[in-house]
């Protein structure tokens, strides 16, 4: 009887080892997928290719398909951008270049188009609704720009149960700390 059990004690300890050696072999291969499905969302991000064919360089960068100089810098620039994105096919450009972007999360992704299409110092500019909080302080309504739909396209494009709300909630919050991103809000 003690020579079976120990038998049975002895392969149940080899499997356990077979067992244990088979399960680090996979993960190391899932770390290294996951190594590479970061390198390829790096590689969509800038641009150099695209989703649907992810077969290496794209023939002209993203930057010369879209006449648009991202991020924006100055308020002269965001109109003549506010103009071409009235033109359909700019307009989808736009779109497809802001979901490049990604994200790990809708939230996330809305904040990543927001730094790649602004600057800091461009976003105090803006609030949400353009309403003025002191009589100094006017700023620019985003939610009424075109770049605004574009972004919401493209953010929905990422997750099809996005909300205009949740949407609109990460904005104004974006908008709303960019003084301090861009050197820090002035007491009075």
């Amino acid at each position: 009887v003690t020579m079976q059990g120990d038998n049975e004690h002895i392969l149940k300890d080899i499997a356990i080892r077979k067992m244990t050696e088979m399960l680090s072999q996979v993960l190391v291969v899932v770390k290294e997928v996951s190594r590479d499905v970061q390198f390829i969302k790096s590689e969509l991000a800038d641009g150099k290719i695209t989703p649907a064919s992810c077969e290496g360089p794209l023939p002209d960068t993203v930057q010369q398909m879209l006449p648009i100089q991202l991020p924006i810098t100055s308020e002269d620039d965001f109109n003549k951008a506010e103009l071409l994105l009235k033109n359909e096919p700019d307009r989808q450009k736009m779109i497809a270049r802001l979901a490049l972007v990604g994200g790990s999360t809708p939230t996330c992704m809305i904040r990543r188009m927001l730094v790649t299409v602004l600057t800091n110092s461009l976003a105090c500019k803006f609030n949400w609704a353009g309403k003025k909080r002191t009589p100094h302080d006017s700023k620019q309504p985003f939610k009424d720009t075109m770049m605004q739909d574009c972004m919401f396209a493209a953010a929905r494009q990422y997750d099809r149960h996005l909300t205009q709300q949740a949407f609109s909630d990460t904005v104004k919050k974006w908008l709303r700390y960019a003084p301090w991103r861009a050197g820090g809000k002035k007491n009075n």
